[in-house]
């Protein structure tokens, strides 16, 4: 079997290889740690999340960088945060990793806009009020193949992290709902009033 394969066949069933933060977390699980208390805060070098670890009863402190290894390693062992406003700036953090692909390959006016729309369409409250405010230039108004897969790679990101909340955090759909919203709202009051600032002082 090419080399290619498995490590493809690999990296989706046991995942790629984690970072060495991730690798000391295991350890220290394995050696009988257990996760007490979990939250996220900025720092120097960006998001990180602060791990109270709890071992012979006695507590100690661990930070590890926000990274898609850490995601992964927190959503299979169903990690939550302190509470609702952390799990949305978690996921806002998510969200800011799974539309920057697509903000650049559809540049980011043409995203914007499409997102916007399609928040518009699905009424999630907070994020929905967020669309007001911000001059975001219509997409033209004619249907297009591209426009349509554009969107549902947009309703996939949507769908994925409903998904990590609902399933692998098991919160219930009510507070799904709201913590995506939120993240969604935080998400789009960054970014496209970012926009709207740059065309009101441009350069």
């Amino acid at each position: 079997m090419a080399h290619a394969w498995t490590s493809l066949i690999h990296d989706a069933v046991v995942g790629a290889a984690d970072d060495p933060y991730v690798r000391l977390l295991k350890e220290r699980l394995r050696a009988g740690s257990e996760v007490v208390r979990m939250h996220l805060v900025d720092s120097e070098r960006g998001p990180e999340y602060v791990l109270i670890l709890s071992l012979h009863r006695q507590l100690s402190e661990m930070r590890i960088p926000h990274s898609e290894a850490f995601t992964n390693w927190s959503l299979d062992a169903g990690a939550r945060l302190t509470d609702e406003e952390q799990e949305m700036r978690r996921f806002e953090l998510l969200l800011d990793q799974r539309f920057a692909p697509l903000r650049d390959e559809l540049e980011a006016s043409t995203f914007d806009a499409l997102l916007v729309q399609h928040v518009r369409t699905l009424g999630p409250p907070r994020a929905s009020v967020s669309v007001q405010k911000p001059r975001i230039p219509p997409y033209a108004a004619h249907e297009s193949k591209a426009k349509h897969r554009a969107v549902q790679r947009i309703e996939a990101v949507l769908v994925e992290l409903a998904r990590a909340l609902g399933r692998s955090l098991r919160y219930d759909e009510a507070a799904t709902s709201r913590i995506l919203d939120g993240a969604l709202a935080r998400w789009m009051t960054r970014h496209l009033n970012a926009e709207a600032q740059e065309e009101i002082f441009p350069g």
